[in-house]
């Protein structure tokens, strides 16, 4: 919230509900607590069938650049001590906030909080026929990619560094014309998407909430930004409920200036 040390007076026992954003251009938080115990109530805006427990205390949680996740937390640190927000590091922990503790707000923690009611989004049918499209992503350092299309031609990878384009969609780095997919309002959709990169990614769709699908076959929670680790493969699935142009793009914002960006089409 602007400050390097953000800090709040609380009591022990207090619940406290928190919602932590990565305003980041590029930098994958990972954070841990003390002091603080609960829940993760919501991610990226939605809320989560049911609160779950990484463990107790909480374990790491991973926040990449325009991801939230929403937090119902029990003050556990002991009066005239301090709950701690922080960042492992190799030189030490990076401390964002700092909860200190006066006085009792109750002899004993509440117990575990119902789940937030859910948000009015189509749930997707696993029996559904989906329209499906894959998208490549590539380029950057210790990357394969060789050359890309640019102003409507394939250019080598001297001219792409010289223009400021290193990462491409499908081949691609600009904005193309076409959607990446044109769909009817109310079709199911599944996008796969490979990360052929040495680099993570967030990947961000403006105007949805999808789900990615994992090997199982089950679906994950709702999120609008998925955090992709180099290498990886991941099928986000949603209904195209919202009509309109949309973008979908890495939130690293170095990368989307530089190529990882696409758009879908829903009418």
């Amino acid at each position: 919230n602007g400050n390097a040390r953000y800090q709040k007076p609380v009591k022990q026992n207090e619940r406290l509900r928190l919602r932590l954003i990565n305003t980041s251009n590029a930098r994958i938080f990972s954070l841990l607590l003390n002091g603080l115990e609960g829940w993760v109530v919501a991610l990226d805006g939605q809320p989560i069938e049911t609160p779950f427990e990484e463990s107790k205390p909480l374990d790491r949680l991973s926040l990449a650049p325009a991801q939230r996740i929403d937090l119902i937390v029990d003050v556990t640190a002991e009066e005239g001590t301090e709950g701690v927000l922080y960042m492992p590091g190799r030189n030490g922990d990076h401390t964002l906030a700092v909860f200190s503790v006066d006085g009792k707000a109750r002899p004993a923690p509440l117990p575990t909080p119902k789940p937030l009611a859910r948000n009015p989004i189509p749930e997707i049918d696993s029996a559904a026929q989906a329209r499906k499209v894959f998208l490549h992503m590539e380029g950057g350092a210790m990357g394969q990619m060789r050359g890309a299309f640019l102003g409507g031609k394939r250019v080598g990878m001297r001219e792409l560094v010289n223009a400021g384009k290193v990462w491409a969609f499908n081949g691609q780095v600009e904005m193309p014309e076409k959607p990446l997919i044109s769909a009817a309002r109310g079709e199911t959709l599944h996008i796969e998407i490979k990360n052929d990169t040495s680099w993570p990614h967030a990947m961000h769709l403006h105007g949805f909430h999808f789900r990615k699908l994992a090997e199982n076959g089950r679906f994950g929670p709702l999120r609008d930004t998925l955090l992709m680790d180099r290498e990886e493969t991941a099928t986000i699935a949603f209904v195209a409920d919202n009509p309109g142009k949309w973008l979908l793009h890495c939130h690293m914002l170095e990368h989307v200036s530089s190529g990882m960006m696409t758009w879908i089409e829903v009418a």
